[in-house]
């Protein structure tokens, strides 16, 4: 049975599809392979940050999930990771 995260985290995500037409972009969890589905967000200055990265760049992204049994996901913010500080971030956009 898939993890069923339960609470905001941040962690360290890889863009692996950029944003589309239709609001969502594809998201791997560094640290668990994990893919995330985001679809909503909680500002727009958040979703304009996350549609100017490109496919590749690795982000702090604090999730958290929407519905008890789908893999979508909203993005509440950036910031510090608890991953390893060893990673590379792209810059935020202004």
């Amino acid at each position: 049975m898939a993890h069923t995260q339960s609470k905001k985290d941040v962690e360290m995500v890889r863009i692996r599809r950029e944003m589309n037409d239709h609001h969502t972009m594809t998201v791997e969890v560094v640290d668990s392979n994990a893919t995330r589905y985001v679809v909503e967000y909680d500002s727009d200055d958040l979703e304009r940050t996350l549609t100017a990265l490109p496919v590749g760049a690795t982000v702090p992204l604090e999730l958290e999930p929407i519905g008890a049994r789908s893999n979508v996901w909203r993005a509440v913010g950036m910031g510090a990771s608890t991953a390893s500080r060893d990673e590379t971030a792209v810059p935020l956009v202004d």
